[in-house]
């Protein structure tokens, strides 16, 4: 976002005569711990439409806006800081003009679901016609196609198979067992299991003078046709933690937003009598029962809006899911599966090709300027634990794979990827097919044979090594016409010397180089560059 130039101010100089005060008394300044990830730890703010701390700080300091530009015929390489060391961590706020963040630090164990963009900054990308963003269900489908499952269940494209289930890549192919459909559907981990377990330690419950003889569960209902999810009335002991209650809050505005009436909608988001503020303060005043009687309020409200058919024309009315729900989504996944083992992540090996990640507020800016559409193929090449992949098939309903060399990061990106299948059905969201491959993509025969039809391709070759560019430009020459290279360094940029790799794609290319735009990327709160690569010959 572009700040205002200070306006220019005439001054002068008056001298006036007063006592000096005594020197004020020392204050103590408290440490905090700091993220490793990030030096600034922020904590939500108390609503979603409010700046956060750090967001209200550096309205009061301005700082160099960060600029968008064009191609650049001198292209210059950014050195890597050797004392800046690779680190897995996650956020999904740029600071220019969102608050709240998500974050993986010393002493983060699992992050918070947080989903906070004021409605006036609720951004999506261009609406693609060809998507259609609600599942089709039974009566619909049997309606639209004139063709009845066995069971009544029918795939995502419309098209029956033997066992009336659908194959993770959405052929239409039966299965002997419908395991493949059980993949496609995923499976749903609900908040109460975040609170229980080996987690129930680090959990109080939230109304301790509630008499129940046990911690009570609430019900959520989602705008699908899917049984609620079911969270437990607890609270996190400490602020990093996952929190139930905030999970909850955040869903329901989400659902307030997009999926009901405007009508209705602003009346559910008043500041003084809306269900979210009511919530808030039956958790603030230690009032169980006005919790628990607003949520089957709402619960019930959703129901009916559901059953007279007015989310489903929401949703028929929708080519393009909002960046906020796009962000809340995925964040709900992480919190539930990655953020458990990030302690385990920042110990990596291979620290010589590891970078960190890209922010979704980063990723849906690249997802602008190639184009992505839910006909296309994106390809990530180290994809880490598979956010870029979830958010591509969700944003953007494409085709999306992604392929990882480290054990522990592909394995999470595995479960990540069947969180968010259950998630989305759980939202009533149809989201592209995704992949997520454990191996070297430099020698993968499947990755291969992607890359021969994608459309866009992401390398965060940040800290790559020449010999490893090199062998990424050799596949490149196999790109069909017109597909995109997003790299974090320029494949045909020249060296210190300005003598160009023999190499060098700048033939095959055209590359435009560009600025990120601050707090986009794990590693820096600055500005880093960023290059996009177009086959043209």
């Amino acid at each position: 976002m572009f700040e205002p130039s200070k306006p220019k101010i005439k001054t002068r100089t008056v001298t006036i005569l007063k006592k000096v005060a005594p020197p004020p008394t020392p204050r103590t300044i408290s440490s905090t711990g700091s993220s490793a990830a990030r030096p600034r730890a922020t904590a939500p703010p108390a609503s979603r439409f409010q700046l956060s701390s750090s967001s209200s700080s550096s309205a009061q300091r301005p700082r160099p806006a960060a600029r968008e530009s064009p191609a650049v015929s001198n292209i210059r390489k950014r050195k890597v800081t050797p004392s800046t060391p690779p680190q897995w961590a996650s956020s999904d706020e740029s600071s220019d003009d969102e608050s709240g963040r998500l974050q993986v630090g010393a002493s983060s164990k699992r992050l918070k679901s947080n989903s906070i963009e004021p409605t006036s900054m609720n951004r999506q990308l261009e609406p693609d016609m060809r998507r259609r963003i609600r599942i089709r269900r039974d009566s619909e489908t049997k309606q639209a196609n004139g063709q009845a499952t066995e069971d009544g269940q029918a795939t995502e494209n419309g098209q029956a198979t033997e066992n009336g289930q659908a194959t993770e890549n959405g052929q239409g192919h039966a299965t002997e067992n419908g395991k493949a459909a059980d993949k496609r559907r995923g499976s749903l981990t609900h908040g109460a299991l975040m609170t229980q377990g080996a987690y129930a330690k680090n959990y109080k419950p939230a109304w301790p003078g509630s008499g129940a003889a046990k911690i009570p569960m609430f019900e959520l209902q989602y705008p699908s046709p899917l049984p609620p999810e079911t969270f437990e009335a607890k609270t996190p002991r400490d602020n990093t933690e996952y929190d139930p209650l905030g999970d909850i809050q955040y869903t329901i505005e989400e659902i307030i937003t997009h999926f009901l009436p405007a009508d209705l909608s602003h009346e559910l988001s008043d500041d003084a009598n809306g269900t979210v503020r009511k919530l808030k303060r039956a958790v603030k005043t230690g009032t169980f029962a006005d919790y628990q009687l607003e949520l089957i309020r709402f619960n019930k409200l959703v129901k009916a809006n559901l059953a007279d058919g007015t989310i489903p024309a929401k949703m028929d009315a929708m080519h393009a899911i909002p960046l906020s729900l796009v962000k809340h989504m995925t964040q709900q996944t992480y919190a539930r599966i990655v953020s458990p083992l990030s302690h385990k992540l920042r110990k990596v090996k291979g620290k010589e090709t590891t970078y960190g990640e890209l922010m979704p507020v980063f990723v849906h800016r690249i997802f602008s300027q190639t184009a992505l559409k839910s006909d296309h193929v994106f390809v990530d090449l180290g994809s880490g634990v598979g956010n870029v992949v979830l958010q591509s098939a969700l944003q953007t309903g494409a085709e999306s794979w992604g392929i990882e060399i480290m054990d522990l990061a592909a394995s999470l990106g595995v479960k990540q990827a069947n969180e968010l299948r259950a998630r989305a059905r759980l939202w009533n969201i149809n989201i592209g097919a995704m992949h997520l491959l454990h191996g070297d993509f430099l020698d993968h025969p499947t990755i291969n044979a992607v890359l021969a039809r994608a459309d866009v391709v992401l390398v965060n070759n940040k800290v790559f090594g020449e010999e490893l560019n090199n062998a990424l430009l050799q596949k490149f020459l196999d790109l069909k016409t017109g597909c995109k290279v997003v790299s974090l360094e320029s494949f045909g940029c020249a060296d210190a010397k300005g003598v160009r790799n023999e190499q060098s794609i700048a033939g095959l290319f055209d590359e435009e180089r560009f600025e990120s735009g601050t707090d986009c990327v794990s590693w820096a709160g600055e500005s880093v560059e960023y290059f996009i690569a177009t086959k043209a010959r």
